[in-house]
């Protein structure tokens, strides 16, 4: 049976002094207030406020309507309780879809779009970006025309996009190398694609390498010439393979 949900003002007028209410009117008032226990809200000094699933066969812990009487949410909140714990925000469609917003896997993927990120963030359609910047490594080495070790203790087969960018205001001198770099070892048959502009002579460009053994390699940056000893190459990294990859495939 469904009870009929009242605000205070009716429920005062039912339980006014000589009125008679009905035992449905008591269950109106009855579900009107929140019950631990049933209800599975709570709050304490120690957690705040705590909230849980009602049931064992529902994941909803929270749902926020546009109208507290309409029959579909806008948004809700559900705690996975069968399998991982994660934490989903979703948009009900229907009593039975919805569209997956975002997902909070207790292992630290975060996933849009999808439940199940296998990865730290997992984006299920079009993702769009102002500005893109690779953070597996960000630093800068002299650019003084020696080679200078960016990446180390490389090993197995790897992958990863640079770019670099070199010059002084006002030098006349500069260079801009975006490359992709790939290897199956060291001392295997190493592919590196560059991408480069430069101002000046073409010695102020900047050049790149894989050097080293077979299981212990690393790449390498420097500009063709010296620019001086105040003047750094700037480069920013974003890795694309590496063994620990091949997790992903199991």
């Amino acid at each position: 049976m469904k009870i009929k949900l009242l605000n205070r003002q009716s429920l005062k007028v039912l339980f006014t002094a000589g009125a008679r209410p009905k035992e449905s009117n008591f269950f109106s008032l009855i579900d009107s207030m929140v019950n631990k226990v049933d209800d599975g809200i709570s709050k304490t000094e120690e957690d705040g406020l705590i909230l849980s699933p009602e049931g064992k066969e529902s994941n909803r812990v929270m749902s926020f309507y546009q109208n507290v009487e309409d029959d579909i949410p806008q948004w809700s909140i559900d705690l996975n309780q069968q399998d991982d714990k994660s934490l989903s925000i979703i948009a009900p469609i229907t009593e039975k879809e919805h569209n997956n917003v975002i997902a909070f896997q207790k292992t630290g993927e975060v996933g849009i779009g999808t439940r199940k990120p296998k990865t730290t963030l997992e984006v299920n359609g079009t993702l769009g970006t102002n500005t893109r910047v690779g953070t597996y490594k960000i630093a800068t080495v002299p650019a003084d025309g020696q080679w200078h070790d960016i990446l180390t203790n490389l090993d197995g087969c790897v992958a990863f996009e640079i770019m670099a960018q070199v010059g002084k205001e006002k030098s006349g001198r500069y260079a801009l190398l975006h490359a992709h770099a790939v290897s199956t070892f060291g001392k295997s048959h190493h592919k590196i694609r560059k991408t480069q502009a430069h101002y000046g002579w073409f010695w102020n460009k900047i050049a790149i390498r894989f050097t080293g053994s077979t299981y212990n390699y690393k790449l390498q940056l420097k500009t063709k010439s010296n620019y001086g000893d105040d003047v750094d190459i700037k480069y920013h990294i974003t890795k694309l393979w590496d063994t620990q990859m091949n997790e992903l495939f199991k």
